[in-house]
């Protein structure tokens, strides 16, 4: 069982706490690796009838009732106490991409209620009742996930303050060898737009080293410290290490084409974290329509562009020119491409309704 074993691991954490009874802390990580290495899916989720299947070599197949909410939420709490711990990005990383994608896939899009599975091709329904009340454990768990985000947000240790998602909002951090909170402001519109701004909003200049976390899903990101800028080729955190001035601002640009991931006989988009789906709300064909993967080359990739909605349900609408359908080559005119819309997974089948559907691997 996903949800029981992971918050049990969680637990010999805050044993290994009080403790230091280092094999609890050595297990705990081994667990999370191989959770990741053999479990997690594009979408950050993971488990199938709550329990652990060996899912990440067959996300691309039909299975049922994947990726309930208190299997999702408790892996993003694990991911935080690893993060905590360790203060390895990593962790960072995989609870991100969870939180972009299957969880808030998992909350209705006024979020009065947490779906009980999120499949990666299908419709999203509310779960069943429990003890003839209308509650179930994935409403009861599923609000945890943004406290996890806002207890990872920014952390601090020694001299160093570390940034980990880049939210828009304000903060403040206490800084353990200056026994003073600093305080930052950041603009985001991330990950749908790259761009993000973070500003030092403090009234007098501290000396201390800032660390971004520079995300592993983006190709190319460039930084702007008050007005200087460079090229980051480095994954995992960037040290800034200085003496921070009220006003200070940095801009940090990810950029990064549409991906391509095949599996088996299925192929899957990502750009950055966000898993990109085809949705039936947009009704530009049959959704489970082939695609010819071996034309699927830089060019089709590149053919991805960001697409404006009015559609406050719609985070992030993509268009794309793909090699779709049976009959993808004529000898008159080349390769014959479609137009298809794919948006971010978590707005995908919001509807919940059968009627409302969506598909990740594409055959």
């Amino acid at each position: 069982k996903a949800y029981e074993m992971m918050s049990c691991y969680q637990g010999l954490l805050e044993y290994y706490e009080v403790t230091g009874r280092k094999e609890l802390f050595e297990a705990a990580k081994a667990t999370a690796n191989d959770i990741v290495k053999t479990e997690i899916n594009l979408a950050g989720g993971c488990a199938c009838s709550e329990a652990w299947y060996h899912g990440a070599v067959k996300q691309h197949l039909p299975y049922c009732r994947l990726q309930e909410t208190c299997v999702t939420t408790t892996w993003m709490r694990f991911c935080e106490k690893l993060l905590e711990l360790t203060g390895d990005p990593k962790w960072a990383d995989q609870l991100e991409r969870t939180f972009y994608n299957v969880y808030l896939a998992a909350m209705r899009a006024d979020g009065s209620e947490f779906a009980a599975y999120t499949p990666l091709s299908g419709s999203r329904f509310y779960g069943h009742d429990h003890c003839y009340m209308h509650l179930n454990c994935c409403n009861a768990n599923g609000p945890r996930g943004f406290l996890t985000v806002l207890r990872g947000l920014a952390q601090a240790k020694g001299a160093d303050v570390f940034l980990n998602f880049y939210v828009s909002g304000s903060f403040k951090v206490k800084v353990p060898d200056l026994n003073e909170k600093v305080a930052f402001r950041t603009y985001s519109r991330y990950p749908k737009d790259g761009d993000v701004q973070i500003r030092y909003v403090d009234t007098k200049a501290r000396k201390f080293a800032l660390n971004l976390r520079i995300p592993e899903t983006w190709a190319k990101v460039r930084l702007e410290l008050n007005g200087e800028t460079r090229d980051i080729a480095t994954t995992g955190y960037l040290r800034l290490d200085r003496t921070w001035k009220p006003g200070d601002w940095i801009t940090l640009t990810f950029e990064q084409p549409v991906a391509k991931h095949v599996l088996n006989n299925a192929v899957a988009f990502t750009r950055g974290p966000l898993l990109l789906v085809r949705a039936s709300r947009f009704a530009d064909g049959d959704i489970a329509s082939p695609i010819d993967v071996a034309k699927v080359d830089a060019k089709a990739l590149s053919s991805f562009v960001r697409v404006q909605s009015d559609d406050p349900t719609l985070y992030a609408l993509f268009s794309a020119n793909l090699p779709i359908g049976l009959h993808t080559s004529d000898p008159d005119n080349g390769n014959l491409l479609r137009s298809v819309r794919f948006c971010d997974y978590a707005s995908a089948a919001n509807a919940w309704t059968p009627t409302d559907y969506c598909r990740s691997w594409i055959p």
